[in-house]
């Protein structure tokens, strides 16, 4: 069993290990990996997740809608032939719903400029 937290960027559910995540916030623009899946709706939110040494960065999502109990063969890697990006490593199904999973330190751009305000 997994613990996935769930939750929505512009209408697309997602996934993310729970034990990524450090706290869930409201948004704040400080120490933010950008919008690596693309501009939230509304962005009330962010997941706070720790990338080594005491440090955190912000994923800012429009909605958390909570903590899911999954077990693990019932999640689905992406296949090789797809061209994902390096965050996305699989997929869930929740019923008739589609839940995109994504590895949230992935989601950090390895060069420190990319980061938004040079955090």
């Amino acid at each position: 069993m997994i613990d996935l937290v769930i939750f929505d960027v512009a209408g697309i559910r997602y996934g993310a290990d729970l034990t990524q995540v450090r706290r869930i916030d409201i948004h704040e623009p400080t120490e933010s990996v950008g919008q690596p899946l693309g501009p939230p709706a509304v962005g009330g939110r962010s997941l706070v997740f720790e990338i080594g040494r005491g440090h955190e960065r912000r994923l800012t999502v429009d909605q958390v809608m909570g903590v899911s109990r999954v077990p693990l063969n019932s999640l689905r890697r992406m296949p090789p032939a797809v061209n994902a990006a390096r965050f996305s490593i699989g997929a869930w199904l929740d019923g008739d719903a589609t839940v995109l999973l994504i590895d949230l330190l992935s989601t950090v751009p390895s060069d420190p400029k990319e980061l938004p305000h040079g955090h």
